[in-house]
């Protein structure tokens, strides 16, 4: 799982079809929002996604209490060993991450904005941490530099079994900005995952190449 570079942050499963199926998504992403959206419960989008992909797949637990949070974490990766399990990062969730790995559980501590979140998600010992890009810049923040700065402070501390995985992100600039920025993963939304892979000039050189090689193709028959 910590070479998983592209998440799919999504419950649909014609979406998740759609895009497992070009070989190129290494993990799905859910939260409570899309899981909601979809009008199915965690059990049914889990076994909707086993369907057609193996992989690594990340599910939120939910508390107000770090008791809470522990207790749904459980109850998630019992469903499934392989799953990760999405912790909020704040002083109810991030106290959960070290009673939980030691118990096996892989923990995603998420909505981290402030870099210190991310340094105590990695302090703790999460696996994984997902600090959120578009959401910060609505905010008039800069999620790209708080990405840099993360990095720059697991560097500094020596936290290299933490995974930083871009998420919130809302259009290709941004997955090539969290990037540069240091992290070692992206979560993108399926618009986005889809249009990494688009440009108008190609579609437009592509076009051309075609009606190219179908004058080459007639000339073969004369």
């Amino acid at each position: 799982m910590a070479n998983a570079r592209i998440y799919l942050d999504c419950a649909e499963i014609d979406k998740i079809r759609d895009a497992v199926s070009t070989g190129l998504v290494d993990g799905i992403a859910t939260n409570p929002n899309k899981i909601a959206k979809s009008g199915k419960t965690y059990r049914q989008v889990l076994d909707e996604i086993r369907s057609v992909f193996a992989g690594p797949i990340a599910f939120q637990s939910m508390g107000r209490t770090t008791e809470r949070v522990i207790a749904h974490a459980k109850e998630i990766h019992a469903m499934d060993p392989g799953l990760a399990v999405k912790v909020v990062a704040d002083s109810v969730g991030l106290p959960a991450i070290k009673p939980l790995v030691a118990e096996g559980v892989k923990t995603n501590a998420t909505l981290i904005f402030n870099p210190t979140q991310a340094l105590m998600a990695g302090l703790a010992g999460s696996p994984f941490i997902s600090p959120f890009i578009g959401r910060a810049r609505m905010t008039g923040a800069d999620g790209v530099e708080a990405i840099a700065q993360m990095r720059e402070l697991y560097d500094a501390w020596g936290i290299d079994k933490t995974v930083i995985i871009g998420a919130s992100i809302k259009d290709v600039t941004q997955v090539i900005e969290v990037i540069i920025a240091g992290a070692h993963a992206v979560a993108v939304p399926f618009e986005v995952f889809t249009a990494m892979m688009e440009h108008p000039l190609t579609e437009r050189g592509f076009e051309g190449f075609l009606a190219e090689f179908e004058e080459v193709s007639k000339r073969g028959k004369r």
